[in-house]
């Protein structure tokens, strides 16, 4: 139990004497840190010993309990008073209660009747005890992070859950008030849903680069309350003082597009006034409805191309872009595409249901050939979890990034099968080369006729393992091999040559300067001892 301060008052030394001893004052929840004889004592004891209870005789010479308790009234302090009297004295209770005397004791008093007395005294001021501590957190709070709380007022106020007249009041009483040259700009942002369809691994991870850049950019020019709508998407309020700040926001989200991902946004104008601040947000929130529909767009059709285009049948546009994807083809991808939007019909609805047709076809097509991944899989299913969020045009751009994507997949998905298929074959051609290296007649069809390979596949395969052509590998080869034989000094130079496949000196001298920088009589000088 806490113990709470005590100051007992009584002008008759002896009962004053028993009054402090006789009672257990720590059983009830009390120390006694003073007492005083008289009145004039008892205020100054008071005043220094600031006791949350004075227990006190009513009736004193000069300065009674009543003049006490009003004095102490007067001077601010706070405590509660339980007030003592050898008298039933209905006048004197009275005024005691009056001055907000907690209780009204006569004397003698009991054991019994003082210690449930007291007790409830004790529970009186430890209840305004935790209230006043409970205030002052609340006021450390509001004072140490008043723009934390100031921004859950300005969201519960711009979601109409709290009234202007209250969102203004909390600015007063925060000392943020608003000044006349105060305008607000709402911002609306966020990565373009398409990313998160086609991306989806790599979506959050974007979205927190986007964010990081433009609390940095925004934050190094305006202050702002930064909130989450119930979709996720990241709302600033900005207070800027000047309408050119509008500028400066667009200069910042085109800064963000540049290094981030896709990024869709909408301004609002500047409005000022607590009403500015709900204006600017409902204005920011439409703009940016209809900047969801249009998108960061990847596909768009050339500015010089015809508007009309000759009427093909709508199966076999289709058909043309599951083809195109079969044949890993961007350029014709492109080309189907477009074939297929100018022959949508007009209703919504349609060009969405014929665009899921068209993914269907060639995920099918996938399935049964090759490249199927994970992250392709994955795109699928995010592009039909997503398909009610999309209108037309939002659907045709999904599809053709995924479509792109899926042609860029399967191409290194060939590249590397490929590669992996001609392994052994390539390591039976090197050996192959380096055995005849002095082969004149030595080429990459006698070399694909010895691994019984089809000489442009042989050339394409070669090409993807050694990153270099087959004529540029067998020149490296023959003029390493030619480097080795001078550096060694046993060999002539006309030996060499024929070694290395190259009989006629001079051309070899040449070819050996274009590779080495040096003659090979001048390269075979720096080797002899």
């Amino acid at each position: 139990m806490k113990l709470l301060k005590l100051v007992i008052v009584d002008d008759e030394p002896i009962l004053l004497e028993g009054l402090i001893k006789t009672f257990d004052w720590n059983a009830m929840g009390f120390q006694v840190v003073g007492s005083a004889r008289n009145g004039e004592q008892a205020i100054e004891v008071i005043k220094e010993k600031r006791p949350h209870v004075v227990l006190t005789d009513i009736r004193m010479k000069k300065i009674s309990g009543l003049m006490v308790m009003e004095e102490i009234e007067n001077l601010g302090i706070d405590c509660l008073f339980v007030v003592l009297s050898a008298y039933r004295d209905f006048e004197y209770a009275q005024q005691a209660c009056d001055l907000g005397a907690y209780a009204y004791l006569l004397k003698p008093i009991t054991e019994e009747k003082l210690t449930e007395t007291m007790q409830g005294a004790w529970k009186v001021c430890m209840e305004q005890i935790k209230n006043e501590e409970k205030y002052e957190n609340w006021e450390k709070l509001l004072v140490k992070d008043s723009d934390s709380f100031l921004q859950v007022v300005v969201q519960k106020y711009v979601q109409n859950r709290i009234p202007a007249e209250k969102a203004e009041q909390v600015f007063d009483t925060l000392e943020a008030g608003l000044e006349k040259e105060d305008r607000f700009i709402t911002v609306y942002v966020d990565v373009d849903l398409a990313y998160k369809i086609t991306n989806s691994l790599n979506y959050e991870a974007a979205r927190f680069a986007m964010m990081q850049m433009l609390e940095e950019l925004i934050g190094t020019q305006f202050s702002y309350w930064k909130l989450e709508n119930e979709e996720g998407t990241y709302i600033f309020i900005i207070r800027a003082r000047e309408n050119k700040a509008v500028g400066e926001l667009k200069e910042v989200l085109e800064t963000v597009k540049e290094r981030a991902h896709p990024v869709v946004a909408a301004i609002s104008k500047p409005y000022k006034g607590i009403g500015g601040i709900k204006r600017s947000y409902e204005e920011a929130q439409k703009l940016f409805e209809l900047a969801s529909m249009a998108g960061a767009s990847a596909f768009t059709i050339p500015a010089d191309m015809e508007k009309k285009v000759e009427e093909t049948d709508r199966a076999d546009t289709e058909i043309l872009i599951v083809n195109a994807v079969r044949r890993n083809d961007e350029r014709e991808l492109k080309e189907a595409f477009v074939y297929f939007i100018y022959g949508l019909p007009p209703e919504e609805e349609q060009q969405c249901r014929l665009m899921h047709k068209v993914m269907l076809k060639t995920e099918l097509m996938i399935e049964d050939s090759y490249g199927m991944t994970e992250e392709i899989r994955e795109q699928f299913k995010n592009y039909y979890a997503n398909i009610q969020n999309l209108n037309g045009a939002r659907a045709v751009d999904v599809c053709y990034k995924i479509l792109c994507s899926v042609i860029e997949k399967r191409k290194d998905n060939a590249y590397s099968n490929e590669t992996k298929y001609f392994k052994e074959y390539m390591s039976e051609a090197v050996a192959y080369i380096e055995e005849h290296l002095s082969d004149e007649e030595l080429s990459i069809v006698s070399v694909a006729g010895h691994v019984y390979l089809n000489p442009v596949y042989f050339g394409r395969a070669f090409k993807n393992t050694f990153h270099m052509t087959f004529k540029k590998y067998l020149m490296k080869r023959r003029m390493e091999k030619a480097k080795q034989l001078l550096e060694e000094g046993k060999t002539s130079i006309g030996a060499i040559c024929e070694l290395v496949g190259i009989n006629n000196p001079s051309y070899f001298s040449h070819l050996f300067k274009e590779y080495t920088g040096k003659l090979p009589s001048e390269y075979k000088k720096e080797y002899e001892v």
